[in-house]
């Protein structure tokens, strides 16, 4: 059905091997590339799919549908590498995407996750590149029949780690090198540029009011310590977008800030935020940001919720602008931006 829905170009099929043991590996952009992927090569493959925090439902349905590998990314998945090694040891084919996932727009550095099965199961890996397929899926269901294209590159031999050389480093270059070759089989229009934005950075603008609408001095308890961290995580909507969609949170008031929520409905919007991350996922933002700026985040909205439980107790109002400031190089100058943007749909 896939060509009847897509403008669909494929390239590379004579690099197919014959057989595993075999990872494959490409660009993740948005949903289409499993579909592709599980499509169009040659054997039962087996993925490994995040597993870390619930999926849409159609994204579920699909996983449930076809069978895949769950991964929780973050942590050192024991369990799923272990059925992913068994799979290569019967010279089966393994797929995942190494840059993890799709939070962030261009380029992310690639998990060394790649490497390390590589590494252990002495599987070769296969490079494929994807043509950009965010909305994608959204355009095909409204039969536009948007343009595909998928790049099948050459072999790649298994890790070897080199003697003298600190394994970690050594896994890690092979997982960039790796993720390179993929970029090299993307279609030049959809290849990453030189970074548009350049030294982003971030600050947050908080004021208190009283009834009469007077200014309130912030108590030196109540003051946020981690403020460029918090307003970072307020400039990604995807990572919101994962609080409301996905786990069912009510967020809503921490996308729109531009609309000053009352503090009842921020901290209503703070608290299961903060609980799921301490005690169901404390690597969903150190995953994806690292150890030091996803704690950091964290304390941000710790302490966010804090000031705004002191707020509500007085009812006072209060109004915070996360501030994201970055050199545009497509305008040639500084840009200041105070509204949040907004998530676009990965499928």
């Amino acid at each position: 059905m896939l060509p009847l829905v897509f403008d669909f170009k494929f390239t590379g099929k004579s690099n197919f091997p014959d057989q595993g043991p075999l990872i494959v590996i490409g660009n993740h952009t948005a949903a289409m590339e499993a579909a592709f992927l599980t499509v169009y090569v040659p054997w039962q493959i087996e993925l490994l799919a995040a597993a870390d925090i619930p999926p849409e439902k159609f994204v579920q349905w699909l996983s449930d549908f076809y069978g895949a590998i769950p991964l929780h990314r973050g942590s050192f998945d024991r369990a799923a590498l272990r059925k992913a090694l068994a799979v290569l040891d019967q010279n089966g084919v393994v797929g995942l995407f190494p840059e993890g996932g799709i939070w962030e727009e261009g380029k992310r550095q690639a998990q060394s996750g790649v490497a390390w099965l590589s590494y252990r199961s002495r599987a070769p890996i296969l490079p494929i590149g994807y043509s950009n397929t965010t909305g994608m899926l959204n355009e095909a269901l409204e039969l536009k029949r948007p343009y595909m294209e998928m790049n099948v590159g050459e072999v790649i031999p298994p890790a070897e780690l080199p003697e003298g050389v600190p394994r970690r480093e050594y896994l890690q270059t092979y997982a960039s090198r790796v993720m390179e070759e993929v970029h090299k089989l993307v279609p030049e229009e959809d290849r990453i540029p030189e970074p548009m934005i350049v030294d982003e950075r971030f600050d947050l603008e908080v004021a208190v009011r009283d009834q009469k609408e007077r200014p309130v001095s912030i108590p030196e308890d109540k003051q946020i310590q981690h403020a460029s961290a918090l307003a970072k995580v307020l400039h990604r909507p995807a990572i919101l977008k994962i609080f409301r969609v996905n786990l069912n949170m009510p967020v809503e008031p921490l996308q729109t800030l531009v609309e000053t929520p009352p503090a009842v409905s921020l901290a209503n919007a703070l608290q299961p935020i903060l609980t799921y991350l301490e005690e169901e996922n404390p690597y969903l933002l150190t995953y994806r940001f690292g150890p030091s700026e996803g704690y950091a985040m964290q304390a941000g909205l710790e302490e966010l919720l804090s000031l705004v439980n002191w707020v509500k107790k007085r009812e006072y109002t209060i109004e915070i602008t996360p501030v994201r400031k970055y050199f545009s190089r497509e305008d040639g100058r500084d840009i200041v931006q105070r509204k949040q943007g907004e998530f676009r749909h990965w499928m």
